[in-house]
């Protein structure tokens, strides 16, 4: 009978070998389980065989099976042979399984000996890069502490060429998809600015083959390499791994020496490889993270630059102005579509802005300096409409002296903006799909035709939809005019963006008629938030400014909006108490002249409830004696 010695994590068990099959690996369900990141999930078996005696199998594992340090796919195993599986180590004996091991408690788990040479070496290189602020530092640092650890005279960290790399001490450059000397370090931890005496053929063959390779003295285990080198340069001592992430092969980690100071137990070599996936992992995490961070910038500058278009367009057109949910979304299609050639329906009731949204399309176009043409569909006579859109050679109808161009020729490079597409005759919805599809037209009387490239943009405030439905609009212009979309909102559902707005036009109002008026009325307020706004931006437009023409108070009032005394104004009770409660304190001030403790005994509140209404609705005339 035989029995193994499990030593891992300062842990250490034996196991004897009474079943004919004893599985080893990560997996729960083996009858040893590891906990090295390295084993794979069936790592391996030992089996019986007929003889009597025991073999050792790999399972296809992922980072290899090794016996005394050579890596196996299978191997009979004979008294102390050491198998070595990531940092555990699994040592054969023959026999029944001894005592306890000595200051270990049955079943317990012995110390980590923290004082060992390479546990502290190796730790330091896993704090150094929990700290990773330099990858440059870290690598230098993990390759001196390996080169330590393997008592080696020097260490060189291979990378995969994808572009060329940052120059630095040792870095060489390679063609993509070669190896480059990303790190080269000698046992005085210093680089090593020129490489010589070394085997090359050793980190493609790792690199190619994907297998580590280990030669304890290469005198004798020459023969498993074919690299000249290593007798030209009279090499002792060679180890090499590939660095690997998954499937993902990063390069490989070499260390060589002259001399021949001691033999290597399998641990070492476990430990080397275990630190060589380590390093790839952390290389690894390093560039996804640089990789997101830049990623991260890009789409923060590209979305900056985005932002500072839109908002130099916006104040081109001032009066686009809103914080609105509603105007929020019409703001972020815009920045999507803008840069574009889509062509663009704007949808709207009248007054809600469409020419303005129409021009920010054509701002932060890239056809911003050309042309932005404007033709009112539903401001020119069916007769006429024609020859405006796509001009007339001389002699096409009386009157026609000379030749003119349309505006499609006009945009020429720009933007062509049909607003009122919706009263477009269809007689002319035909000649307009296909001036549209093929990018031309012709001008009336004329035979040659014209090349065009504009960007269309179209507005109407009718139920296009509709229209279709009753054959008064081609629904396949319909469908080549709406490649997007955008419905502006009317102001009734923005909100207090109509206080924004008009702020604005009532400053607008001042400066284009030298007036001074301060701003609104709190009624007026309440009047403005009440009022339908039928005729929508343009309407809250006409009212302000005649407002601010004829007042004579300094607070536009609902009556210099002619917004008093109108039925059904009220959207809410609540905007109706105010109103009513703001005059109710006025009046009571009034007559108590505008002392508040008096006002607040003849009103029956307490003097502090009416400072909160005062201070609620605005109200500056009042005298507080704090009676």
């Amino acid at each position: 009978m035989g029995y193994l010695v499990v030593r891992e994590l300062g842990s250490e068990h034996q196991i004897p070998l009474a079943e004919e099959e004893v599985s080893i690996g990560r997996s729960r369900q083996n009858r040893i389980k590891l906990l090295t990141e390295q084993a794979s999930r069936r790592h391996c078996r030992v089996l019986k065989m007929p003889t009597g005696r025991y073999k050792i199998e790999d399972t296809n594992s992922s980072n290899g099976t090794y016996i005394n340090g050579l890596r196996v796919d299978a191997k009979e195993l004979a008294e102390g042979d050491q198998v070595s599986i990531g940092q555990a180590t699994i040592t054969y004996h023959e026999g029944e399984p001894g005592r306890a091991v000595p200051g270990v408690p049955e079943g317990g788990t012995a110390p980590i000996p923290i004082q060992d040479r390479n546990v502290q070496i190796l730790l330091n290189t896993i704090i150094n890069a929990a700290n990773l602020e330099d990858p440059d530092t870290f690598l230098r640092t993990a390759i001196d502490n390996i080169t330590e650890i393997a008592n080696a005279e020097r260490g060189i960290l291979f990378m995969k060429q994808t572009s060329p790399p940052a120059q630095g001490p040792g870095a060489q450059q390679a063609p993509t998809g070669d190896l480059y000397v990303r790190v080269a370090r000698d046992d005085r931890r210093k680089d090593i600015t020129e490489l010589v005496g070394m085997s090359r053929s050793i980190p493609q063959q790792v690199f190619e083959t994907r297998k580590a390779i280990y030669l304890l003295d290469t005198e004798q285990e020459k023969e498993s390499v074919q690299s000249q080198s290593v007798s030209i340069y009279h090499l002792r001592t060679v180890m090499c791994a590939p660095m690997r992430v998954g499937e993902k092969l990063l390069g490989v980690l070499y260390v060589d020496s002259h001399a021949k100071t001691r033999e290597y137990t399998g641990t070492d070599l476990a430990l080397f490889e275990a630190v060589t996936n380590y390093l790839a992992l952390t290389i690894e995490n390093v560039r996804a993270a640089q990789d997101l961070k830049r990623r991260e910038e890009e789409k923060r500058k590209s979305l900056e630059a985005e932002n500072q278009m839109l908002r130099a367009a916006l104040e081109r057109r001032r009066h686009v102005i809103g914080n609105s949910a509603p105007m929020k979304a019409v703001y972020e299609t815009i920045r999507k579509v803008a840069p574009t050639d889509a062509t663009v329906l704007i949808l709207g009731e009248s007054g809600t802005g469409k020419e303005v949204m129409a021009h920010v399309l054509h701002d932060l176009s890239p056809r911003s300096q050309q042309p932005f043409v404007v033709i009112d569909c539903a401001a020119i006579p069916e007769t006429l409409l024609e020859s405006e859109l796509f001009g007339y050679d001389r002699g096409a109808f009386t009157g026609a002296t000379a030749p003119k161009p349309g505006k499609f020729e006009l945009a020429q490079g720009g933007t062509l903006f049909l607003d009122e597409i919706g009263e477009l005759p269809l007689s002319l919805q035909v000649k307009l799909l296909r001036a549209i599809e093929a990018r031309t037209v012709t001008r009336v009387g004329g035979t040659e035709p014209i090349k065009i490239d504009a960007r269309i943009v179209t507005a109407t405030n009718r139920n296009l939809d509709e229209a279709v439905a009753q054959n008064k609009f081609r629904q396949d212009l319909y469908f080549r005019l709406k490649v997007v979309s955008l419905k502006l909102p009317p102001l009734r559902e923005r909100g207090d963006d109509i206080f924004l707005l008009a702020d604005f036009l009532l400053q607008d109002a001042n400066s284009n008629n030298s007036r001074t008026v301060k701003g609104l009325s709190e009624e007026a307020k309440h009047a403005i938030q009440a009022h339908k706004w039928d005729g929508n931006i343009r309407e809250l437009k006409h009212r302000i400014e005649q407002a601010v023409i004829l007042t004579n108070n300094e607070y536009v009032s609902t009556e210099d909006l002619n917004l008093s005394g109108q039925t059904g104004m009220f959207r809410s009770l609540e905007i109706a108490r105010d109103i009513f409660e703001k005059g109710y304190i006025d009046k009571a001030l009034a007559k108590n002249s505008y002392n508040v403790t008096h006002t607040a005994k003849a009103i029956g509140i307490s003097r502090q409830h009416l400072q909160n209404l005062i201070k609620k609705h605005g109200i500056t005339k009042y005298t507080d004696t704090g009676e």
